[in-house]
């Protein structure tokens, strides 16, 4: 190869990394946490997974606003006011929801926010004892399907971090049952999306979360410890896509 072809090769790699490196530096990534009460909740003592996730990232250097930004159509702590204020407050979703209103209120909320990674965790509200644990399953699966597809419509770039939820303290049969297989439905639900050409990533938010230790004493809210290891996992996702 001649020294001139050796030098314009050299300069088209450097000019397309400066163009990269400009496009990545100036990026603002949009998150929007989109949950039931896990999400919303975060009364005094504590101040929600919301709040130490903006820790989490700003801690590691992400700067909010340039770097970051969440977005909701809702904004602060659903059951009172948290024991920290942080300026990335917003939220959608609420307490009690299931993945079929999830799934409803999608479009709007994707088109309103237009966010380009959205936290997603719903599903724990869904058996009511109405249908078979089963039945229930196969309907969460069905509601998150519909819930990811409107988000993917709005913009096919949008990346989901699909959560499992984390588990509660509970003596009834049927819950317990439904609860152990949350989270196979979580696992079909992303393989339908990513067959469907959506970006889905499993954050596993279970996975170490004690139903006793790391939740009020409802046994199904997350204290302080539960919410800072919801964050974490979802942080350390989030810090190799920002």
């Amino acid at each position: 190869m001649s020294r001139m072809k050796k030098l314009f090769l050299a300069t088209l790699v450097a000019g397309a990394s400066f163009i990269l490196g400009s496009a990545n530096a100036s990026a603002q990534i949009r998150i929007l946490p989109f949950g039931d009460s896990v999400t919303s909740f975060g009364s005094s003592p504590e101040s929600s997974y919301r709040y130490w996730l903006f820790v989490d990232l700003t801690n590691a250097g992400f700067q909010f606003q340039q770097d970051f930004v969440f977005v909701g159509d809702k904004s602060g702590t659903e059951d009172g006011p948290p024991a920290n204020n942080w300026p990335a407050e917003e939220y959608s979703g609420g307490g009690g929801q299931t993945a079929a209103e999830a799934a409803g209120e999608a479009p709007g909320i994707a088109s309103q926010t237009q966010p380009d990674i959205v936290l997603m965790d719903f599903g724990s509200n869904d058996y009511d004892g109405s249908q078979s644990p089963k039945d229930t399953l196969a309907g969460v699966r069905t509601s998150l399907d519909a819930a990811i597809q409107a988000f993917a419509q709005n913009n096919p770039n949008t990346i989901i971090l699909l959560a499992r939820p984390t588990p509660w303290v509970t003596t009834d049969k049927g819950t317990k049952q439904f609860m152990s297989g949350l989270g196979g439905a979580v696992a079909k639900a992303a393989k339908d999306e990513r067959k469907a050409g959506v970006n889905v990533i499993v954050v596993n938010i279970a996975g170490g979360f004690s139903r006793r230790r790391d939740t009020k004493d409802d046994g199904v809210h997350p204290n302080v410890p539960g919410e800072q290891k919801i964050a974490n996992k979802y942080f350390r996702v989030l810090r190799k896509l920002i």
